[in-house]
C-alpha cells in the first residue's frame, strides 16, 4: 500500500473541517488525528491518558528512497540469491504500522508561552513493515540468466522515540516533530535503523 501526499492531506482537511473549535485541553480533548510526514508518511492517532501518558498508533506508507541501501544490502541476506549478482530493485509498495507508550513533560517557557504549550516526550513502541521489493538480478550458474523475482519483505521490532510537541491555546492543533530507534528482531535481526518525522494533530 502506497499513500501519496495528496492524499493524506486531503484527509488532514476533512478532519478540520468536521472537528469543532474547542479549547485544547487534555481533559476535555483526549484524543488527537492528523497526519504524519517522514517515515512513515501516513494517518497519527494519539490518545492522551491520566498522569501525562498518551498511546499512538500510525498507519502509513514507508518512503521508498531512504530504504534503497536497505533492501539492496537485504539481497545479500537471502539465501535463495546465494551466488548471483544483483543488479537492481524496485520497491512496489508498503506498509507501515507503529504502536507507541508515551510519556510527555511539560517544558517551561521564560517568558510563558501565551499561545499555546511545550512539551517532551519521550517512549517505547513497536513497528510492523511490509513492503514488496521486485530484484532484478543475474544468476551464478550457466547459463548467468538475467532474472526478476518478487520479494514481499516484513520488518518488525521494539523501537525507542523521543520527540517535542506544541499546543496551541485556543484552536484544538498540536504540532509536533520526533525522531526513533528501531532494532530489528525481523527480517534482519540486530539491525538499526533511524527515523523521524513531524506533523499536526486535530485535538477532539
Amino acid at each position: 500500500m502506497t499513500m501519496s501526499l495528496t492524499k493524506v492531506f486531503a484527509i488532514f482537511l476533512l478532519l478540520v473541517a468536521f472537528v469543532p473549535t474547542v479549547q485544547a485541553q487534555r481533559n476535555e480533548t483526549p484524543n488527537s488525528i492528523g497526519i504524519r510526514l517522514g517515515d512513515p508518511l501516513g494517518v497519527s492517532y494519539k490518545r492522551y491518558l491520566p498522569a501525562n501518558k498518551a498511546l499512538e498508533f500510525v498507519l502509513g506508507s514507508g518512503v521508498h528512497g531512504w530504504y534503497r541501501s536497505y533492501y539492496k544490502n537485504s539481497f545479500d541476506h537471502f539465501s535463495r540469491y546465494d551466488g548471483d549478482r544483483y543488479l537492481s530493485h524496485r520497491v512496489e509498495s508498503t506498509f507501515t504500522l507503529l504502536g507507541r507508550y508515551l510519556f510527555h513533560y511539560n517544558i517551561p517557557m521564560d517568558p510563558p508561552a501565551s499561545e499555546g504549550t511545550v512539551e517532551w516526550y519521550w517512549g517505547i513502541g513497536a513497528m510492523l513493515r511490509s513492503a514488496k521489493v521486485r530484484y532484478h538480478y543475474q544468476e551464478n550458474a550457466p547459463p548467468q540468466l538475467v532474472k526478476n523475482d518478487t520479494r514481499n519483505d516484513i520488518t518488525f521490532g521494539p523501537e525507542g522515540i523521543i520527540g517535542m510537541e506544541y499546543t496551541f491555546e485556543d484552536i484544538p492543533l498540536t504540532l509536533f516533530g520526533e525522531v526513533s530507534l528501531l532494532i530489528e528482531i525481523a527480517d534482519r535481526p540486530g539491525a538499526v535503523k533511524f527515523s523521524g518525522g513531524t506533523g499536526a494533530r486535530v485535538n477532539f
